[in-house]
């Protein structure tokens, strides 16, 4: 029998399956199906709530979790982690350019982006400010982004802590 997932990607569709069959990865969704030739497989990312697909001509996205009765998650990871596995053996061995990749979310992200813009934008008002000739109003402003932008950055240690459950709890 070949390795297949389902998965409800939204409560309005039908269920999407998705399976392997003679070296072709096969999506059916309401009655439409598209193939995907496993050899064409440039990359698949996995993370903890799906895998990304990227071929050469598209890319699919493969849920771990569905929608359930009542609008709630229903956690289907025993057959998205057995499907996944099957998919990167069969195209490790038919595709000569392709590379899986693991990705943990990365929270702390965004954090840097706003600082980084942050102090751009403190140089820039302090620069302007100093062409105009009001420097004490200039580095007042300034020293308002960059004391926002400290706080910003105590906040980073616990962007990318684990959650609660999995660290040991010693009372």
């Amino acid at each position: 029998m070949a390795p297949s997932h389902r998965a409800q990607l939204s409560p309005l569709q039908a269920e999407t399956v998705w399976s392997l069959e003679g070296g072709f990865l096969c999506e059916d969704r309401a009655g439409r199906q598209r193939r995907f030739e496993l050899a064409a497989l440039k990359s698949l990312k996995t993370g903890p709530a799906g895998a990304v697909l990227i071929f050469q001509r598209g890319r699919i996205v493969l849920p771990a979790l569905s929608f359930g009765h009542g609008l709630r998650p229903q956690d289907r990871r025993a057959s998205f982690n057995a499907f996944v596995g099957a998919v990167a053996a069969e195209a490790a061995r038919q595709s000569p350019g392709y590379r899986q990749q693991s990705t943990t979310p990365a929270y702390g992200e965004p954090v840097w982006w706003v600082m980084g813009l942050m102090a751009m934008g403190s140089l820039a008002l302090l620069a302007l400010s100093g062409f105009a000739g009001a420097w004490s109003l200039g580095l007042a402003l300034a020293c308002r982004l960059v004391f926002v932008m400290i706080l910003a950055a105590g906040l980073l240690p616990w962007l990318d802590r684990p959650a609660q459950d999995d660290r040991k709890l010693n009372w």
